[in-house]
């Protein structure tokens, strides 16, 4: 059985619920060394988050703009989405093939579980 988290963070605490189970950490309880590496980890992994499914240059926009979010205060600021595959434009291009190559095509979306 899949475990269900929430968390959810309320001024320097992070509260923390799972199976009907509550349990609060409070940031400003940390040592001052912790609290010194911590900021920085999580930094690091707000920033990495931005570019999650990006390569190459499409990268440092994403993580600038995060960044560039972060400066003006705005932390639910998020890199632009990547393109999406509609499935009016999947079925608009599979039109546009032969009857055997939309048979095929066809065939092959119903493989990847896409229902059109």
């Amino acid at each position: 059985m899949a475990r269900k988290l929430a968390k959810a963070i309320e001024g320097t605490v992070v509260k923390i619920t799972a199976g009907g189970k509550e349990m609060k950490y409070d940031f400003a309880a940390l040592p001052k060394e912790i609290q010194a590496k911590l900021g920085p980890f999580g930094l690091g992994h707000k920033l990495g988050d931005a570019a999650a499914g990006k390569s190459g240059e499409e990268i440092f926009p994403a993580i600038k703009t995060v960044f560039d979010g972060l400066m003006a205060s705005n932390w639910s600021v998020r890199a632009p989405a990547g393109e999406k595959v509609s499935k009016k434009s999947l079925s608009e291009g599979i039109g546009k093939l032969s009857p055997k190559e939309q048979e095929a095509a066809m065939a092959l979306l119903a493989k990847l579980g896409i229902k059109m």
